[in-house]
This record gives C-alpha cells, sequence and structure tokens, in this order.
C-alpha cells in the first residue's frame, strides 16, 4: 500500500521535470539548464512555499547585502602540555600559602641576599 502512494509520488516528479529522478551537480546544471528554465523551476517551488517561507529567504538575500562584521585576527592557541606538573607536599603547602596570603593583602617582601 505504502508503495504505491510513493511510487505515483516518483512518478509525477518525473513527469514534472522531463528527467528521472536523480539530482544533478551544480555543473551539470550550469551546463544541461538554460537561465530561463532555472527561473521557471525557481518560480515553481517558490509558489508552493508558504509566506513564512518567503519571508526568511527575502531576509536572507537582503543580510547578504549587508557588510560583513570584520572580527580581530585569531591568536594561535598554545600547545598543550604533554605529562602534568608535578608538585612536591611542600611546593603545594607554600602555593597554599601564597594565595592565602594574596586574598588577605599581607604579602611579604621578598629579602634579597
Amino acid at each position: 500500500m505504502m508503495k504505491r502512494k510513493y511510487q505515483k509520488k516518483l512518478k509525477q516528479i518525473g513527469e514534472r521535470g522531463g528527467y528521472g529522478v536523480y539530482l544533478q551537480t551544480k555543473k551539470q546544471m550550469e551546463k544541461s539548464w538554460s537561465t530561463q528554465s532555472l527561473i521557471r523551476e525557481i518560480e515553481f517551488y517558490i509558489k508552493r512555499l508558504s509566506k513564512r517561507q518567503l519571508v526568511t529567504i527575502v531576509y536572507e538575500i537582503h543580510k547578504l547585502k549587508l557588510p560583513r562584521l570584520r572580527r580581530g585576527k585569531l591568536r594561535p592557541a598554545l600547545p598543550k602540555r604533554k605529562t602534568k606538573r608535578k608538585f612536591s607536599r611542600k611546593q603545594l603547602a607554600a602555593q597554599r600559602l601564597f594565595a592565602k596570603r594574596a586574598r588577605a593583602g599581607t604579602l611579604r617582601k621578598r629579602r634579597r641576599r
């Protein structure tokens, strides 16, 4: 039952275009289709679109006419570390103490020898 429905639909599509049901590449279309036939094909599909779909198409066309926004150059990403750095217990304790003092705002100045 379902096959018959689809067969009928495929037959209609094939008859409509005068060619088998397959998708042509852009280059093939450029060579084989005239400008008028391409316009007719577009009109055929546009007539069946809803107003909402037409509005989105027109919006996209208008958007293309606007100048593109320029973004700054992207900086190259830093290379990732291959191995995790390992700290001793004393180093980790010193880091915690340093962070604690930095938060409290009581960092001592370093003495030079």
